[in-house]
C-alpha cells in the first residue's frame, strides 16, 4: 500500500509539473510574423561606401608570425584623409606601435569614458576572386573587398558616426576613445598595449564597444525574424598538438597500427563523443529565454521552461554539432595534420593540432587535462601550444546594454535583441582589465550568405547595411553622452 501512495504521490507531482509547463508554454507567447532581413534605403549610402572602398584598397593583411608597424601608416594616413574632423577633434595616445589609439578630452573628469575599437588588419585574399579584392568595386549597390565586413565596415560606421556628430556641433560631457588595431587577426599585441597604456594613465571606462555580432538573419530553427546578438563574452581558445611516435621504416611493412592510425582512432574517439559537459551559463539561458515566446508550442514548452529542462538539454546537446551544441559545451576541431614528406616513408612522428573553444564552465586546466587522459590511450604526447580561459562577462542590465539595445529598436524596430556568448575570439576580452562593460556588436544587418564570406572569398557587403550603422552609432554615442 505504501509503494501504491508513493506512485500517485509521484504520478502527482509529474502532473502538476507538466500542468505549469504547458499552463506557462502557452501564457509565454507572442505573435511575431514572419520578418526577412531588411536593409532599409540610405540616401547617405553611396558616399558612404565610397570612404569604406578607399580603406579596403589599403592592403593591410597580416599573416601569422608577421608583425610590420609601417605597414598600417597608409591606413592610418588614409582615415585621417576620409574622417578629417575626427582627427582634429580627438588627440593621439602615444604611437603604439601604430595600434591607433585616440582621444577626445571632454574636460570632464567625473565621468568615465566610453571607448569605441575595431582592427585595421585583415585575413589574407588567397583563392580566385570574383572581384578584386582589393579593389574597393560597388556593383549594384555592393561593396567588394576583404575587410569589407571584418572589420573595416565597423570602424566606417563609427568614424562616421563621429565625423557627423562633430559637424553637428556635439559637445562631450565624457571622454571618448577611438581604439584600432592592427594586430587582431594573427592575435597579436596590440589590444593589450592599449589596455596597458590606459590603466597605467588611471583610465578607467563605462563602456568598450567592439566587433564580435551583428544583426543577422534567424539565429536559431524555431525563430522567425532577424536579432541582434549583443556579444556579453566570449568562449576561451586553446591549441593542443598530439603527437604519435614509432620507429619509422619503409611503407612496404607497416605496422598493425601505424603513427597515424593511432591519431585517426583517437580523432574518432574525441569526434564521436563529445568528453566535455554540457552546461547552461547564463547568458545563453537568457538568449533561449528570449526566443521562446516566439517559438512554436513545442519549443515554447522546453525553452519556456528551462527551470525544469535545462538539464535535459545539458544532456541532450552533448551530442549536437553545429550551434546548438557549440553553446553549451567546449568544441574540439582538429584542424591540421602532418607525418611523413613522402608517400611511400612510414614517419617516425606524426601529429594533428585541435583547436577548442572553452565554455565558461571550463578551464584550460581541465580541458589539458581530459583530452591528455584519453590520448594517453592511444600512445600521444600531449603538448599545450598556446590557450586562455573564456572571457568575464558582462552583467546584463548595464547602461551600455540598454543604451545599444535602444538603438537597435528605434532603427531597426521589426529586429529582436538578445545577449550573447560569442563563440569565436575578439580583442575586447583584453579591457576587462579597464572597463566592467565590454560589449561586442556592430550594427550592420547582414544576411547569412554575406556572414559565409567572411575570412573567405569574395567578401562583401550591401552599401545600406553599411550607412545604416551610422545613426545607430550614433545615438549609442548621444545616450551615453546624457
Amino acid at each position: 500500500m505504501i509503494v501504491l501512495y508513493l506512485l500517485l504521490a509521484v504520478l502527482a507531482v509529474a502532473a502538476a509539473l507538466l500542468l505549469v509547463c504547458i499552463v506557462r508554454a502557452c501564457a509565454n507567447k507572442k505573435d511575431i510574423p514572419e520578418t526577412p532581413l531588411q536593409r532599409r534605403e540610405n540616401p547617405d549610402a553611396m558616399r558612404i561606401a565610397q570612404k569604406l572602398s578607399q580603406m579596403v584598397q589599403v592592403n593591410t593583411v597580416v599573416l601569422p608570425g608577421e608583425d610590420n608597424p609601417r605597414q598600417f601608416v597608409p591606413m592610418i594616413e588614409t582615415l585621417s584623409r576620409l574622417f578629417p574632423n575626427v582627427f582634429a577633434k580627438f588627440q593621439r595616445l602615444d604611437e603604439l606601435d601604430n595600434n591607433l589609439l585616440l582621444k577626445w578630452d571632454s574636460g570632464n573628469p567625473d565621468k568615465e569614458g566610453i571607448l569605441f575599437m575595431g582592427h585595421m588588419d585583415v585575413v589574407d585574399a588567397a583563392g580566385e576572386w570574383e572581384h578584386d579584392p582589393f579593389g574597393g568595386e560597388i556593383i549594384d549597390g555592393v561593396l567588394w573587398g576583404r575587410g569589407s565586413i571584418d572589420i573595416k565596415s565597423g570602424l566606417c560606421g563609427f568614424f562616421e558616426a563621429f565625423e557627423q556628430l562633430i559637424t553637428e556641433g556635439m559637445t562631450p560631457n565624457r571622454d571618448l576613445y577611438i581604439f584600432c588595431s592592427r594586430t587582431e587577426e594573427n592575435s597579436g599585441p596590440g589590444a593589450q598595449m592599449a589596455v596597458d597604456y590606459l590603466h597605467e594613465h588611471g583610465v578607467h571606462l563605462e563602456m568598450v564597444l567592439d566587433e564580435g555580432c551583428s544583426i543577422g538573419e534567424s539565429p536559431m530553427d524555431g525563430v522567425h525574424r532577424p536579432y541582434a546578438l549583443i556579444g556579453l563574452g566570449e568562449k576561451g581558445y586553446v591549441n593542443l598538438k598530439f603527437t604519435a611516435r614509432s620507429e619509422g621504416g619503409h611503407s612496404s611493412q607497416p605496422p598493425h597500427i601505424s603513427t597515424i592510425g593511432r591519431l585517426s582512432k583517437f580523432i574518432t574517439r574525441i569526434e564521436k563523443k563529445s568528453p566535455f559537459q554540457c552546461k547552461m551559463d547564463p547568458t545563453t539561458r537568457r538568449m533561449l529565454e528570449t526566443f521562446a515566446p516566439e517559438m512554436s508550442f513545442k519549443e515554447r514548452f522546453v525553452y519556456g521552461n528551462l527551470w525544469l529542462f535545462a538539464p535535459i538539454l545539458e544532456k541532450a546537446y552533448r551530442r549536437k554539432d553545429g550551434f546548438k551544441g557549440a553553446m553549451l559545451k567546449t568544441t574540439a576541431a582538429f584542424t591540421i595534420i602532418e607525418g611523413a614528406r613522402a608517400a611511400n616513408i612510414l614517419p617516425d612522428a606524426a601529429y594533428v593540432i585541435c583547436n577548442l573553444r572553452l565554455s565558461p564552465h571550463d578551464t584550460v586546466e581541465s580541458v589539458l587535462a581530459t583530452m591528455k587522459e584519453i590520448a594517453d590511450r592511444y600512445g600521444l604526447e600531449t603538448e599545450l601550444m598556446s590557450g586562455r580561459g573564456a572571457s568575464e562577462i558582462t552583467p546584463l542590465g548595464s547602461v551600455p546594454y540598454q543604451a545599444i539595445e535602444k538603438s537597435v529598436q528605434k532603427h531597426f524596430p521589426e529586429v529582436g535583441v538578445t545577449p550573447y556568448l560569442i563563440l569565436g575570439g575578439t580583442d575586447a576580452r583584453h579591457f576587462t582589465k579597464v572597463c566592467e562593460n565590454v560589449l561586442r556588436f556592430v550594427p550592420h544587418a547582414l544576411t547569412n550568405e554575406e556572414v559565409g564570406t567572411v575570412h573567405g572569398r569574395n567578401e562583401h557587403i550591401s552599401i545600406h547595411a553599411l550607412a545604416n550603422e551610422v545613426p545607430c552609432y550614433k545615438d549609442i554615442i548621444l545616450e551615453l553622452n546624457r
